[in-house]
């Protein structure tokens, strides 16, 4: 923003000084034929400087809506700040409870793998039950053919040991027809008797784990749920905090539009009225040389220094140059010293008032003011003056009285706007008077 006003400052001096030089230039007369009287030029500044009036009041006006519309985009832009914040904010928790839920899945599929683990370790134990049952229920069968055997033979304890027993193994060991069997058969049965027994209570391990990691597996999934509930609600929330950061962008995006086009309007204002002081200042110009022609032909410059128009007061509140703060070029010096107000203004050399203007517009150009010729092509403008005390054609010497200061036409408090021209060009009044307090 800052660089688009810096150029069209520079794009303002630089179009204002080159409509200064094709005014000036077409307001030159070429002869006494073709030449405005008198009247009609100062009807023409006139109307010109209504003109510029009443577009500085426009300006001025501009300047307030300019204010408004600023604050409101200041304001929009510190909403739309907090709102990015608040949406960081959520971002933020959304992004970690994103992290939360990846955690809990991980937990969660490393208690599937466990469980996964124990299902397979599940399956080779009833794999290995079955097949101790398998080779249990062999055995049983080569026993059965020994109990056929002595049943077979005549052996009358055989009843008595099968009605008393109650399993395969008892009978094995309380019956007196283990005798009858191998020791190495009897070993391998009490070995198998041992590996179903393990086997089985490695299986009500491995159940009662599997039972375990499903129960923490459905509480990971529960508290999965809860975290993907509170995700859910935190991106409501951070939809809502965009939607109204959207919203806030949105309107400072309108202000600052709207600013862009009330700061465009001023602008072209500026620059209209640019061109109408350009323009007054080359009828001003003809003026001044219409009245020279017919008041004091031939005037020669008097001998001598120039002396301060202001003694007792040297604070200048605006040098000659380019004005930053009002972004067009000062043609004179401002003296603007506290209690300046009524003071003298006193002809810095001795010449003819070619312009003693005693009617001004409020708020614009010169206000009242004095310019004299002083031969040579110099002439003096004194502007912003409270009284004028001289008259058109009136001769006057150096130190004569002119006016008073004031505070008329396009000024910020009371001054005296001191210039020196040479042949209608504006010059450094500093290269010819200097300060006298």
């Amino acid at each position: 923003m800052k660089i688009k006003r810096l150029l069209r400052t520079v794009l303002s001096f630089v179009m204002v000084a080159a409509l200064n030089i094709v005014v000036v230039s077409s307001y030159t007369p070429a002869s006494a034929s073709n030449r405005l009287t008198q009247q009609e030029i100062r009807d023409e500044i006139n109307r010109i400087e209504q003109e510029n009036a009443d577009r500085q009041e426009e300006i001025d006006k501009l300047d307030g809506e300019i204010t408004d519309t600023q604050k409101f985009a200041e304001e929009a832009d510190a909403l739309l700040g907090n709102q990015k914040n608040e949406v960081d904010y959520y971002n933020n928790l959304v992004y970690y409870k994103n992290e939360d839920i990846k955690a809990m899945q991980s937990e969660i599929d490393k208690k599937n793998d466990e469980i996964k683990e124990l299902d397979d370790k599940l399956a080779k134990a009833d794999a290995d039950i079955k097949a101790a049952e398998k080779n249990n229920a062999e055995n049983l069968e080569k026993f059965a053919q020994i109990i056929r055997t002595m049943y077979t033979s005549g052996n009358s304890d055989v009843f008595g040991v099968l009605s008393g027993a109650t399993d395969f193994y008892q009978l094995m060991v309380s019956s007196e027809i283990v005798g009858n069997i191998t020791e190495k058969n009897y070993e391998f049965m009490n070995q198998l008797k041992a590996d179903i027994k393990q086997l089985e209570a490695d299986k009500n391990t491995f159940e009662t784990d599997k039972k375990a990691l499903e129960d923490k597996r459905t509480a990971l999934e529960a508290d999965m749920k809860i975290l993907e509930g509170e995700k859910a609600d935190l991106v409501t929330l951070q939809d809502e905090a965009q939607d109204k950061a959207d919203e806030y962008q949105a309107s400072y995006d309108k202000y600052q539009s709207i600013l862009n086009d009330l700061q465009y309007e001023q602008d072209n204002l500026k620059y209209l009225v640019s061109v109408g002081e350009a323009e007054i200042e080359a009828f001003e110009e003809q003026l001044k040389q219409l009245i020279i022609e017919n008041t004091q032909q031939g005037t020669t410059l008097q001998e001598g220094d120039w002396i301060w128009p202001v003694p007792g007061f040297g604070y200048i509140s605006c040098y000659y140059g380019w004005d930053y703060d009002f972004g067009r070029f000062h043609k004179g010096i401002d003296v603007g010293d506290w209690g300046i107000w009524g003071s003298n203004i006193y002809a810095s050399k001795g010449g003819t008032v070619i312009i003693a203007e005693d009617w001004y517009i409020p708020g614009y150009s010169y206000g009242k003011y004095v310019t004299v010729d002083h031969g040579g092509g110099y002439t003096t403008t004194y502007a912003h003056m409270d009284t004028v005390n001289v008259y058109v054609g009136q001769v006057v010497e150096k130190g004569d009285v002119l006016g008073t200061v004031g505070n008329t036409g396009f000024s910020t408090g009371p001054h005296l706007h001191f210039e020196i021209r040479i042949d209608g060009e504006p010059v450094d009044p500093f290269g010819y008077v200097e300060i006298y307090r």
